[in-house]
């Protein structure tokens, strides 16, 4: 495979995420609709938070490491509620 090749992949990779972006747009555009959320209400929220790929794959290793995958327990359900919402909490502060 010679550099064009390569160049080529890469520019239909990119040609087709942009395309997937732009469907996931017009989805989100749909959902802001029937939920009557305002324009641009979640991007505010992120750039509040902050939120990284790296920091919330984190946070979903240490809620699955504290949390008993094997159990269906309502004291697992409730650990595992009460951690996601510490984590919300904190994502919010």
């Amino acid at each position: 495979m010679d550099t064009e090749d390569i160049s080529l992949k890469s520019i239909e990779n990119s040609k087709n995420t942009i395309d997937q972006a732009e469907k996931m747009m017009v989805l989100m555009a749909g959902l802001r609709g029937k939920l009557n959320i305002k324009e641009g209400a979640g991007r505010r929220y992120l750039q509040r938070v902050k939120p990284n790929a790296a920091s919330l794959h984190q946070v979903e290793q240490e809620i699955d490491q504290y949390t008993d995958k094997s159990t269906t327990s309502p004291e697992a359900d409730k650990k595992r509620s009460a951690l996601t919402n510490a984590v919300l909490r904190h994502g919010k502060a």
